[in-house]
């Protein structure tokens, strides 16, 4: 089956949520797990930045509109938490075409209208367990009324509770059904990153991966694994990133290596001569966030940590959001 990810977090807009991270239902054996706790994201300086510009887009509410009206699901209040789990191929590695994706998608839905949708468009399924699973391309082309991409072809859609929609690939769907109807409590997470992540209150975005089992991953870096938290609290929007390496050494040098990237980039930041006032207010805030960024570590472990303030994380988000909504500057004409 082909990666569900991408997909499928973009054909759902944000929610409210209840929990950090949430990975009761999920099988055991992923080796990469992505969640994002939505509520807290909205209630954030950064998250309502996005969300501001997020809606200013047609096409945005377009696909809420759709949403509400042909599923019952209002995207402002019932899309609640989102978690993202892959697993290995036969051969215990994961590529675009041999790996398992299953998303659990939490928040208040309604079973039979969606089974309604599904019946009412002719949209293929079949019986699981007790379970109806809608075929996820054409769902989603009728709901969106676009072709979805392929990334979802091989995935089914199942609305498994008033709580919870699945979705999975057809070779995984009756495991990932087994397991969310057990409330399946699987170790997912190695238990220094399950603890970082119960301890991130005010994180909104968490990241996992087995890098060993990834297919073309670089085997000189030496990287295992690694870990990600991106949140906000009460002042900065904060990003906590770790690292494990095979040795201390191959650790010890990844160290080295970030930390001289940020010497060399302080010394292209500092370089704006010729340059406009606007461009120079651009460098000296990324010239601050690079200055910011913490490398540290020890024995087998590197770790970069940033605390940068929202505010202006949130001046530059509207800085690159206005860039890119500026009309381009027409080609002279020719004489």
């Amino acid at each position: 089956m082909r990666l569900v990810l991408a997909a499928l977090i973009l054909s759902f807009p944000f929610g409210s949520a209840q929990a950090a991270l949430n990975t009761d239902g999920l099988p055991a054996g992923a080796v990469g797990v992505v969640g994002m706790d939505i509520a807290t994201f909205r209630a954030t300086k950064v998250g309502q930045a996005f969300e501001k510009f997020s809606q200013v887009k047609t096409k945005n509410l377009e696909g809420s509109r759709k949403i509400r009206e042909q599923l019952g699901i209002d995207a402002e209040k019932d899309l609640h938490h989102i978690v993202v789990a892959i697993y290995p191929g036969a051969d215990g590695k994961v590529a675009e075409k041999d790996a398992s994706g299953i998303v659990l998608i939490r928040g208040k839905f309604l079973p039979a209208t969606i089974a309604d949708f599904g019946k009412k468009n002719g949209i293929p399924s079949k019986t699981v367990g007790k379970h109806q699973a809608w075929e996820a391309g054409p769902f989603m082309e009728k709901l969106s009324g676009e072709k979805p991409k392929d990334a979802i072809k091989d995935a089914y859609i199942v609305a498994h509770s008033e709580n919870l929609v699945l979705l999975a690939g057809g070779e995984f769907l009756e495991r990932a059904l087994s397991a969310a109807d057990r409330n399946e409590k699987a170790a997912l997470l190695p238990a220094v990153t399950a603890a970082k992540f119960s301890a991130a209150q005010q994180g909104w975005l968490y990241l996992y991966a087995d890098v060993t089992k990834l297919k073309g991953a670089k085997q000189d870096v030496g990287a295992e694994e690694i870990s990600l938290v991106f949140g906000e609290n009460s002042t900065d929007l904060q990003l906590a990133i770790a690292a494990g390496f095979v040795s201390a050494e191959k650790a010890s040098t990844m160290r080295k290596q970030i930390k001289g990237l940020q010497a060399f980039a302080m010394i292209g930041l500092s370089a704006d001569d010729d340059k406009s006032p606007e461009e120079k207010e651009n460098l000296a805030l990324l010239s601050e966030l690079v200055q910011k960024i913490r490398i540290g570590g020890e024995g087998k472990q590197a770790t970069l940590d940033l605390d940068y303030p929202a505010d202006k994380a949130v001046k530059a988000i509207i800085k690159v959001v206005e860039k890119a909504q500026k009309p381009a500057t027409p080609a002279p004409a020719a004489k």
